[in-house]
């Protein structure tokens, strides 16, 4: 099997620290593409577990909308990805509650198409990490 080129070693990287964001990447070399299978999480805290019941239709049309972002900013080069919503689980700490939509995706990408895939893929850890941190958007 050939040895991937150097810049499409440089695009599996630069893909693994995006997806640290909220999520974590498997990917493999299948010169002259790279097959990348991201996992993105979509956690959100709440008082209680029937607030969680509560949020689990808005966290649904949340992660609609960014499985609708994904395929169009990525001009369909990401597949429709397939979600998992977890119910309501306490905190380690027993603080708080938490929601976790999980979102699975994949794609292929060249050293020459990859950039459009990228954008779209970054947007969607940055809006994960930002669902995180402020919770879901009114």
């Amino acid at each position: 099997m050939a040895q991937p080129s150097p810049k499409l070693q440089q695009i599996a990287k630069d893909f693994q620290q995006i997806a640290t964001m909220a999520g974590f990447l498997n990917s493999a070399f299948d010169a002259p593409q790279l097959r990348l299978l991201f996992t993105l999480y979509a956690r959100v805290t709440v008082r209680d577990e029937v607030e969680g019941q509560a949020i689990l239709p808005q966290l649904q049309t949340w992660c609609d909308r960014l499985s609708v972002n994904l395929r169009e900013a990525s001009s369909s080069a990401v597949l429709p990805p397939q979600v998992n919503y977890a119910p309501p689980q306490l905190l380690p700490n027993g603080e708080a509650w938490y929601v976790v939509a999980t979102m699975t995706f994949n794609t292929k990408v060249t050293e020459n198409s990859y950039q459009r895939v990228r954008s779209a893929v970054l947007a969607a850890y940055q809006a994960a990490a930002a669902l995180r941190e402020k919770g879901l958007p009114e």
